[in-house]
């Protein structure tokens, strides 16, 4: 593939492609310069680019998204001499979808009226990172959900979060990036890094700014924060809770597959394990999920972890396909 026609298609799937480049792109294709092999190629390198690993489901989104491809090229051969802006609009949608197959993820379009939002889902097991139309980047953790308008970055920049993720926010002073999360809580960004966790079955909602500055609120409270300052939200008795963290570093961890504990109890590190590495896990007795942990576990292959947790308590575990027991140990 060129290199003029692999831009063409990354301008595709980021939809910035003007209407020239439209119609060079669909010559392209009708020229059989773009091809399912060249197709896997330059999506490879995106797996890489989003630090994933090309997996079997990997391959077989590539060849959902090389027939959705090819779908949207015939389609729009025929239709574009007298239906252009139906095209454009349509590229938009296709564009998006594309990308999002081949990052193994899952694309959906909500029709509400006339409204419409674009949501990005993230499996257990599972991580993808996400450039959004104003140059912002997403990082989702497992079991992540993030959600926004097709007119992003028009009108507002507002985006929904269910789970983890970290964002790098290009700076706009004229229109803030909101960040919504469950329980009305509302971080709002001008341009800055930071971390939210806000997980539907997690007491706690946590935000943590590495750089810049953000505002966190709901309808009772508004808090500011600075660089290394966390702030938490008990979602149970609706109280607030920001600190000062020496490494604010450890919330964004979960990137690079690390874990950091600090008095966490194994209820609460046994949810973080079942979204990492998709299985589920079950307790004898109900006093071992509040056993705490603290420290840092760099080789985090599940084996590992499961080890270092028996090893430094008296427990024992055993292992039935994805489903993971924890017990005391017998004497």
């Amino acid at each position: 593939m060129s290199e003029e026609i692999t831009n063409l298609v990354g301008k595709f799937l980021s939809n910035t492609l003007s209407e020239e480049e439209i119609g060079k792109l669909l010559r392209a294709y009708q020229q059989k310069q773009i091809s399912e092999k060249q197709f896997g190629d330059y999506y490879a390198s995106k797996w890489e680019d989003a630090g994933q690993h090309p997996s079997r489901l990997a391959a077989e989104n590539r060849e959902k998204a090389w027939e959705q491809f090819k779908m949207y090229m015939r389609r729009n051969i025929q239709t574009l001499p007298k239906h252009k802006s139906r095209w454009i609009a349509m590229a938009s949608i296709a564009a998006v979808a594309i990308l999002f197959f081949i990052l193994g993820l899952s694309l959906q379009r909500i029709r509400n009226h006339s409204q419409q939002e674009l949501v990005v889902m993230v499996e257990n097991g599972q991580k993808a990172s996400v450039q959004l139309p104003d140059g912002s980047r997403v990082r989702l953790n497992s079991a992540s959900e993030l959600r926004y308008s097709p007119d992003f970055g028009e009108k507002n920049r507002m985006v929904k979060l269910e789970g983890e993720a970290y964002f790098e926010v290009q700076s706009n002073p004229n229109n803030p990036f909101i960040v919504l999360t469950r329980d009305h809580l509302q971080v709002k960004a001008v341009g800055t890094k930071f971390n939210i966790k806000a997980y539907s079955n997690d007491d706690q909602i946590t935000g943590t700014l590495i750089e810049g500055r953000i505002e966190v609120s709901n309808s009772l409270i508004s808090e500011v924060l600075a660089p290394n300052e966390r702030i938490s939200f008990n979602t149970k008795d609706g109280m607030f809770s920001k600190s000062r963290i020496d490494n604010v570093n450890e919330a964004i961890f979960w990137m690079t597959d690390q874990f950091v504990f600090d008095k966490e109890t194994l209820g609460d590190i046994a949810k973080i394990l079942e979204r990492m590495y998709n299985v589920t896990i079950s307790f004898t007795s109900p006093e071992i999920t509040e056993i705490q942990y603290s420290g840092k576990i760099k080789n985090n292959s599940m084996e590992n972890v499961l080890n270092l947790i028996t090893v430094v308590s008296p427990l024992q575990y055993t292992m039935s396909g994805s489903h993971i027991t924890f017990s005391k140990k017998q004497n």
